[in-house]
């Protein structure tokens, strides 16, 4: 047995040297191709040819690894093949382990340098000053709709959608208390108590709720109440050595928030893209029904519409819009040529590779470090 044991563990010894090479061996390559890039001027982050790698290794996978496993891996692969060409800079919305946090996370690993910032127009802005290479941004919640702020910032504001994942709402009770009856204030954000407003009615109508303005600085706070509490994520009660005092107190299975990574550049095309875009039209019957039939006359799926108020002009509404395709593909380019005729204004925000919102990314099942994410690297 001991000896059957000593051979396996030398076969793994000596594929690890193996791949130690190839990683070796892709990292010069990487290296090259970012030296080509510069010299020619070239956009340095490409999320579409990620995509298309990790989808097409997907498809060859043939187990035992799982799918959140090989992304994981070569998340981290791309991160440390872009380090050698340059240093991604990510803004996102902080402190440290909000979702805002975990969704940067599973899009650029932990090699990235990551700019906690305090406001959606401070993580606008970082991008816009050119502090940041990347934001990433909430732009939707499967059960609250759109994110207001968001898409007034991106009607506001000069920037591309280049990537978006999909990230599961798993909301945590914790604090220092050792029960939820010692139990006399709760932090959190509000959309964490809407989320959890049915949890929160049966076992907390005894505390006092504070708004925070994220589910990090809820944790923060609670962190200094022996009193307190709040709901957070996983990763948020390790990384503020909070106890667990209630599992998944979400009202509803699959809460699902999606994200955009934002920059400055144009995606060319992948195997599977998505086009978002804001338009507006004017103020008469039948007016956004004559919009919307240049989809259906190029047979452009829409996947979601949705209104907002335009802060700009009182009154006036802004429509955002998802469509399956790229903006340079034929039928798409066809469809926003005559909705341009239709609309008083129209802006493309972007195509970028296409995320599958049934599945999305599962914080229990992503191996993403709290310890060794250090201060240091967030400064």
């Amino acid at each position: 047995m001991e000896e059957d044991l000593k051979e396996l563990r030398q076969a793994i010894d000596d594929v690890d040297r193996d791949l130690l090479k190839l990683f070796n061996k892709r990292m010069e390559l990487s290296r090259e191709v970012g030296r080509i890039k510069a010299d020619k001027g070239l956009t340095l982050f490409d999320p579409g040819r990620e995509e298309a790698i990790y989808d097409r290794l997907t498809r060859a996978n043939s187990g035992p690894m799982t799918e959140e496993s090989l992304r994981a891996i070569y998340r981290e692969i791309f991160a440390a093949s872009r380090l050698l060409q340059y240093v991604l800079q990510v803004a996102y919305l902080g402190p440290e382990w909000t979702y805002s946090h975990l969704a940067a996370l599973s899009l650029f690993g932990h090699s990235a340098r990551y700019l906690p910032l305090p406001t959606m127009e401070d993580v606008f802005d970082a991008l816009q000053k050119g502090k940041a290479n990347v934001a990433v941004v909430p732009i939707e919640n499967s059960l609250q709709g759109g994110v207001g702020r968001t898409i007034d910032l991106l009607y506001e504001r000069s920037v591309s959608v280049v990537k978006e994942c999909y990230l599961e709402v798993a909301h945590y009770l914790c604090g220092n208390a050792g029960s939820i009856q010692d139990l006399k204030n709760l932090y959190a954000h509000p959309q964490a108590t809407e989320q959890c407003r049915r949890w929160i009615l049966e076992n907390l109508r005894h505390v006092e709720i504070y708004e925070c303005a994220s589910t990090a600085r809820a944790a923060q706070l609670a962190k200094k109440d022996d009193a307190g509490a709040a709901i957070c994520n996983l990763y948020a009660s390790h990384y503020y050595e909070l106890n667990i005092l209630a599992e998944r107190i979400e009202d509803h299975a699959g809460n699902t928030t999606r994200f955009f990574a934002l920059a400055h550049h144009l995606n060319p095309p992948s195997e599977d893209d998505k086009t978002s875009l804001l338009f507006a039209v004017s103020d008469q019957p039948g007016a956004l029904h004559s919009a919307l039939e240049a989809f259906a006359r190029s047979d452009v799926n829409m996947t979601r519409i949705e209104s907002r108020p335009n802060r700009l002009f009182p009154w006036q509404y802004l429509f955002y819009a998802d469509v399956e395709g790229h903006a340079e593909a034929e039928n798409v380019r066809k469809a926003l040529d005559e909705l341009k005729n239709e609309v008083t204004f129209l802006k493309i925000l972007g195509s970028y590779p296409k995320r599958d919102a049934k599945h999305p990314i599962r914080m229990e099942k992503e191996k993403m470090r709290t310890v060794g994410v250090s201060k240091q690297e967030h400064a």
